[in-house]
């Protein structure tokens, strides 16, 4: 049996160009935590719909840009309701089209009513790491420390925002050397492949020939798996500067 093919499927005719980029428009400079509050009123079935149709668009130059937005919007969902949702998409297959007309203009208007009856913050990670850059690093860590017990996740992200692996290529010859002291050869080369070439150097310009040469092999020796992790071996070096300088071991500029 051959597979209708979808990709041949004209647009909508209620979803013209204008329609098409003026939703882009508004989901690009709508912060995703106020369109999710749009979408707390709104019935899966019709959220499901919403989904679909801008899936559809997918072919189109702005509708490809619709359908990522939307793609997003639907994987920051609860759980709960993208199982909902999703089991509704699996039997949204035709809709009457005064109907699909319906529940995108109420769509758009409830994120425009959303938007403008909502004055967002920015992110909470943000904020706390704003008001925080403001203490001691050891008050931070003891801090972030109490914090992790309850929301080990928004530690990790303030942390990152605090002080960045790329921060590191701002840091003294005398942190670099320390850091180099403690820090594993492995965890290291790993940290370093494909690193920023500022954060690379600063690193290579305290090492002995002897010891460049063996980090270098350790890093051409690494598997693709273990490629992978380097985001986590990053984020094991920034902890480890963090803890140093907040006993003060090393000094963060």
């Amino acid at each position: 049996m051959s597979v209708p093919n979808t990709d041949a499927q004209s647009t909508p005719p209620f979803l013209d160009a204008a329609a098409l980029q003026a939703l882009t428009v508004l989901l690009e400079e709508t912060p995703p935590q106020v369109v999710l509050a749009a979408f707390q009123g709104i019935d899966d079935g019709d959220a499901a719909l919403f989904f679909v149709m801008c899936g559809q668009l997918k072919g189109e130059s702005d509708g490809s840009t619709l359908a990522s937005h939307t793609g997003k919007i639907f994987a920051m969902l609860p759980f709960n309701r993208q199982i909902s949702i999703a089991e509704k998409v699996t039997t949204t297959e035709i809709v009457d089209a005064e109907r699909a007309t319906q529940v995108w203009d109420e769509l758009v208007a409830k994120i425009e009513e959303t938007l403008q009856r909502t004055t967002f913050l920015g992110a909470g990670t943000t904020n706390l790491a704003q008001l925080l850059s403001h203490m001691d690093i050891a008050d931070q860590n003891r801090l972030l420390e109490a914090l992790g017990e309850r929301q080990p996740e928004v530690v990790d992200n303030v942390s990152e925002r605090l002080f960045t692996f790329e921060d590191l290529s701002d840091l003294g010859d005398d942190a670099i050397k320390t850091i180099l002291q403690v820090l594993d050869k492995p965890t290291l080369a790993l940290a370093l492949h494909n690193a920023p070439a500022a954060v690379h150097d600063r690193f290579f310009e305290n090492m002995s020939a002897l010891q460049a040469e063996a980090v270098e092999t350790e890093t051409a020796q690494l598997t693709f798996e273990q490629t992978q992790i380097a985001d986590t071996a990053r984020q094991s070096v920034v902890s480890l500067v963090r803890n140093f300088a907040g006993k003060g071991l090393l000094k963060i500029d």
